[in-house]
């Protein structure tokens, strides 16, 4: 039996095809699951679905570095893999869409990927507890458009990246006990209006 993997603190996802495999709300669920090792088994029991449905997923994001094998052991003749995650933390690299600059494409994807995250961590959620993650101050979903000069903007744009800066040193120090786990996503971005057709 192989000793457990000493689990770094913070994974940066920072590839596109990484992020498409992270992406999905199965793989996600198998990420949450994998705090302590399992085997597949172990994780179908606790999805409540087929090992069957899972192996292809456990294998593709070991293939991609997201979870690793920390135990193996011979039962009746097969060999029985345990896997967990390498790290304690996932967070999705914020230069990622700015070394997409060169292709439409690549940002397209990038951002139904993080969006789509976002999606299925709010409807597991909401599938597991059934409530809603927005009641009672728990959560914050919102989406407005607002108009800035450059001078609001400079301020606006230093206040978000200085709580961004905060929110990845708490992400740091690693606490674990007595703390509830939260998902965040951020999107600024300049807007170009609709062109009225003048003819």
């Amino acid at each position: 039996m192989e000793e457990p993997t000493h689990l770094a603190q913070e994974f940066l996802v920072d590839d596109l095809e990484m992020l498409k495999v992270i992406a999905h709300n199965t793989r996600l669920d198998i990420l949450q699951s994998l705090k302590k090792p399992k085997t597949v088994k172990e994780i179908a029991r606790l999805l409540k679905l087929p090992a069957t449905k899972l192996y292809y997923h456990v294998n593709l994001m070991e293939k991609h570095g997201l979870i690793q094998i920390v135990e193996t052991n011979i039962v009746s003749g097969i060999v029985e893999k345990k896997y967990q995650v390498v790290a304690r933390n996932y967070r999705i690299d914020d230069q990622l869409l700015a070394d997409q600059s060169g292709s439409t494409e690549n940002v397209y994807q990038m951002i139904n990927a993080m969006l789509d995250v976002t999606r299925s961590e709010i409807q597991r959620t909401m599938q597991i507890t059934q409530q809603n993650p927005f009641d009672a101050s728990r959560g914050i979903l919102w989406r407005t458009s607002i108009r800035l000069t450059p001078e609001q903007y400079e301020e606006l744009y230093g206040r978000f990246q200085a709580l961004l800066d905060e929110i990845s040193e708490l992400n740091k120090e690693g606490l674990e006990d007595g703390t509830d786990l939260y998902g965040f996503t951020l999107a600024w971005y300049p807007l170009v209006p609709p062109v009225e057709d003048e003819s």
